[in-house]
């Protein structure tokens, strides 16, 4: 004698855009209205389209009590409650990371097609794709009206680890120096460390004129000054660039300057292809 067990529909609990909990069971989707004493009363989330559809649950939300049937045009999607919780974890991600919207949603869609209970119900990304960078910009401030008035907020001026990042700010240059410390003393050295070539400082400029890299080097010489670093290299290696050359040659009097010897062949290549002689 076999008995068999008959599938129970499974409530689904998921994050919904108002910040609380949508209720999904048997495809469709539900929002709270009430809770009593015994029960929650959850009515269809297309209520406002004229579907009656309700269910009453125990407070728990492990069963069903009740449940009023929905209209005919409601629609039915088995795979509703995956895609409202992928939509959730795309939004939190958005919200949480700084990679790329894209790199994430490629993310999610390609775990989403490993499995194939799963593949092909991702949601589309260009479904998502403007509720991500609006979960994303919630969490950058907002651009300012022009670059004089950007301010640094002091989250962003830290690393995960609490070091500080910002080295120097000039909002006349709109010049923004980024580097640690412990990054100077390395770039007083060498900025090679396990045989990799580590990025010891970032800069953003508006323009690479000599005086803008002249406010950089000396930006740079005062916070070594600071922490006791003798900043006079031996050797700098840069790209062959008719502003960055003399900027570094008036700063560090002492210091040999090298071309990037992948952007000299670079160069090398490219005026071979001006003069036509590639095929040659």
């Amino acid at each position: 004698l076999f008995f068999v067990m008959a599938d129970v529909p499974e409530l689904h609990l998921v994050p919904n855009r108002c910040g609380g909990m949508s209720l999904v069971y048997e495809g469709r989707a539900y929002k709270l209205k009430r809770a009593g004493k015994q029960k929650k009363y959850w009515s269809c989330s297309k209520d406002k389209k004229g579907c009656g559809g309700a269910i009453w649950t125990n407070l728990d939300v492990t069963s069903v009590i009740k449940q009023n049937e929905h209209i005919e045009s409601c629609p039915v999607d088995e795979h509703l409650a995956y895609k409202l919780e992928k939509k959730a974890v795309l939004k939190k991600r958005s919200a949480e990371e700084t990679k790329p919207i894209p790199a994430i949603y490629d993310e999610e869609a390609s775990a989403a097609s490993a499995q194939p209970s799963t593949s092909g119900h991702c949601p589309l990304f260009k479904r998502v794709k403007s509720t991500m960078y609006n979960y994303r910009a919630k969490r950058f401030p907002k651009l300012p009206q022009h670059r004089r008035d950007l301010q640094i907020p002091v989250p962003f001026r830290k690393t995960k680890a609490g070091d500080e990042f910002l080295l120097w700010q000039s909002a006349s240059r709109h010049i923004l120096v980024f580097a640690m410390g412990s990054n100077i003393r390395l770039a007083a050295i060498h900025t090679f460390v396990a045989g990799k070539l580590v990025p010891a400082v970032y800069c953003s400029c508006a323009s690479k004129d000599i005086g803008t890299h002249g406010y950089i080097f000396q930006a740079f010489i005062n916070k070594a000054a600071v922490l006791g670093v003798n900043l006079n290299p031996q050797t700098i290696i840069c790209d062959f660039e008719t502003a960055l050359i003399p900027a570094i040659q008036g700063y560090f009097l002492n210091t040999r300057v090298q071309g990037c010897y992948f952007h000299f062949c670079h160069a090398v290549y490219r005026k071979v292809g001006e003069l036509g002689l590639k095929t040659i």
